[in-house]
């Protein structure tokens, strides 16, 4: 793989880099940009929070965890990420290949060609005919913007459509299967699936009430549609930072197997 250009996420400020600051996270860093260095690649660190547009780079080192390789794939089409977990007793690490005492093994691996990124499919969301900028690697969650509201929308998936009430609704990737969704009672899947997979939150429960659109697996290009009948829902992409509040009466569409994400795993 040829490289001139990397450009290295973290979620550290670029010149957070004092010698005496001995945190694994500022010492991994450090060891990135030193090998770097080494190598003579061209390369520029550039704080998560500080993105803004598209990266164009031949390759994007995250140097943190899975919240910094989240935040680094909103910004990429078509450059390939290699993820460093570069505190791995406190920090998850799911999309994370390497670690800081095995990136050099990995780099080298990536540089010679002897490892290839795999393709992640993404999601895509619309509200009404907009459709937002940034892709879902993980997961989409729609709820109230209020903690403890419930949620009302309509449901509709291919022909079928439901009203229903509940805490919101998780709708993850085959990437973000092992996320959130799996902890609400969801099911894995593996990391290259097209499948979006949906599981309502807490239904709720009432007599003469039975809920048929619960959970389940949409096929390939099949979307899924809420209309919301609340004045406070809110999207949220892959976490908390990405969020939307939504309207009374809005369609919110998502799709998943879009525009893969390129990353080593």
């Amino acid at each position: 793989m040829k490289v001139k250009q990397v450009v290295v996420i973290t979620k550290l400020h670029p010149n957070d880099l004092r010698p005496t600051t001995r945190h694994i996270h500022h010492q991994t860093l450090r060891a990135v940009i030193r090998l770097l260095k080494k190598m003579g690649i061209k390369h520029r660190v550039v704080n998560r929070n500080h993105l803004k547009k598209i990266i164009r780079a031949d390759l994007i080192i995250t140097v943190g965890g899975d919240g910094t390789t989240l935040a680094a794939s909103h910004y990429t089409k078509g450059s390939p990420i290699f993820a460093i977990n570069s505190a791995p007793l406190t920090s998850t690490g799911f999309f994370c290949l390497a670690k800081p005492h095995n990136f050099e093994k990995y780099l080298k691996a990536i540089l010679e060609g002897k490892r290839k990124p795999i393709r992640v499919p993404r999601m895509k969301v619309k509200i009404n005919s907009r459709t937002l900028p940034f892709l879902a690697l993980n997961e989409v969650l729609f709820a109230s913007r209020l903690q403890g509201d419930t949620a009302r929308y309509q449901l509709h998936i291919g022909s079928k459509s439901e009203e229903q009430k509940s805490s919101g609704i998780w709708i993850a990737t085959g990437a973000g299967s092992t996320g959130a969704i799996l902890s609400a009672g969801g099911k894995k899947d593996v990391p290259s699936s097209k499948q979006v997979q949906y599981l309502v939150r807490e239904p709720f429960s009432f007599p003469k009430i039975h809920y048929r659109l619960l959970q389940g697996f949409l096929k390939p290009n099949q979307k899924l549609t809420l209309t919301t009948e609340m004045h406070r829902g809110m999207i949220f992409i892959d976490g908390s930072k990405l969020n939307y509040h939504i309207a009374k009466g809005s369609r919110i569409t998502v799709q998943g197997g879009v525009q893969p994400l390129k990353i080593f795993l």
